[in-house]
């Protein structure tokens, strides 16, 4: 532990430390005497018999705190040496109590060793050699104080007076604002106290993502159903993101993301699902060959016969060509009146059924295809979608 240092009041004989031996006097008529006055020495030669009537003859008069050795009613004798030394008031403050005591001593150094304050660690607001005038001077003195530093996770002993700052500046430890520091700069150092300083670094740090890419799934007629195809490959993308990493006493604390960049996109991975169904063959009609030996009777009665079948199919037997305007004017929007129309795109005859929707309706009756059917047909079955769901199923309508 750092002294604990007790002001003493300083007074007569126990604060000289110039003491000169006093000698007996013998009556002489005349006499020589030193006289040292606060340091400064000179002989003189004299008849007076008693210290104070030196004193008196040099003019030297002496205050309350003043010390003269040997005392005024000594006799004097040749040879004999006085000393007078002039007391100084001295306002000093230790550690922040402040008092006034009175000192012979004619330099802050000199004062120190007769107040034990004399520690080497002190810090002092005036220098050791400093003069003391006899007006007196303040000053302030400030003891090491016993403390523990603590810095990159190791701890140190130190006896050092003043402040925090002070104490680093002791240790050689240089904190940046960046730094933490317990507790602050300006904190007066106290016996027992555990100052600690931790280092703090940020770093910025780079760190590469993968960007996952998605699959999708699309249909073409361009395959037969149910075949699968991946038609793209898919392909990870890359994203760069940048951290703020932060790290006390080397360590690792905090980790924080400030921004991101994507460098490379991901390619999505499209496999294509087939929807093509081959159209049903239509059935084969088998006709049969009349003997040439029929009657002309016989020969009259089937070409009659034949007409009238032929007859019956063209004037629309099975059909329905009501609002045949309408799906006309529908058709010149959907597919510029072209009944037989197939782009490929799914849609298929002048009235653009997808083929779901022409098996909805038995659209089968007539072609596997809506655009195999002839323009009756095709407005045949549109009546039966009209009559369902009106003319939502067009766009055009």
């Amino acid at each position: 532990m750092a002294k604990k240092f007790l002001v003493p009041v300083l007074a007569g004989v126990s604060a000289l430390a110039l003491v000169g031996g006093a000698t007996a006097a013998t009556a002489m008529q005349k006499n020589d005497v030193t006289l040292v006055v606060d340091g400064i020495e000179k002989t003189v030669a004299l008849r007076e018999d008693t210290v104070a009537e030196v004193l008196d003859l040099e003019g030297i008069a002496l205050g309350d705190h003043d010390v003269v050795l040997p005392g005024v009613d000594t006799e004097v004798t040749d040879g004999l040496e006085i000393s007078i030394a002039y007391g100084r008031p001295l306002n000093v403050t230790v550690d922040g109590q402040e008092r006034e005591v009175w000192t012979t001593a004619r330099s802050v150094g000199e004062a120190l060793r007769m107040l034990n304050l004399d520690e080497a660690d002190s810090k002092l607001s005036a220098s050791r050699s400093q003069a003391i005038s006899r007006e007196g001077l303040d000053l302030s003195i400030v003891t090491a104080k016993d403390v523990t530093l603590t810095v990159a996770g190791k701890a140190t002993n130190y006896s050092v007076p003043g402040t925090v700052q002070d104490l680093l500046t002791a240790a050689g430890v240089i904190v940046d604002a960046d730094d933490k520091l317990e507790p602050a700069a300006d904190t007066e150092l106290v016996d027992g106290m555990a100052v600690k300083a931790i280092k703090v670094e940020t770093k910025e740090r780079l760190k590469n993502v993968e960007l996952p890419f998605q699959k999708k799934t699309v249909e073409s007629k361009k395959l037969e159903k149910g075949v699968k195809k991946v038609t793209t490959e898919g392909r990870a993308g890359l994203k760069v993101e940048k951290y703020t990493d932060t790290y006390e006493d080397g360590v690792a604390v905090t980790s924080v993301l400030v921004g991101s960049e994507v460098t490379k996109k991901p390619v999505d991975q499209v496999t294509t699902v087939g929807t093509y169904v081959a159209p049903k063959p239509k059935p084969v009609t088998k006709t049969t060959t009349k003997s040439t030996s029929t009657t002309s009777t016989a020969s009259k009665s089937t070409s009659s016969s034949s007409t009238s079948s032929s007859s019956g199919s063209s004037s629309g037997a099975g059909l329905n060509l009501a609002r045949e305007a309408m799906w006309v004017r529908i058709a010149e929007c959907e597919s510029n009146n072209r009944w037989n129309i197939n782009t490929g795109n799914g849609y298929y005859g002048g009235l653009q059924f997808n083929l779901a929707t022409w098996r909805s309706v038995n659209g089968d009756d007539f072609a596997a295809y809506p655009h195999q059917a002839t323009r009756a047909e095709q407005i045949t079955v549109a009546n039966r979608l009209y009559a369902k769901r009106g003319t939502q199923p067009w766009s055009c309508a």
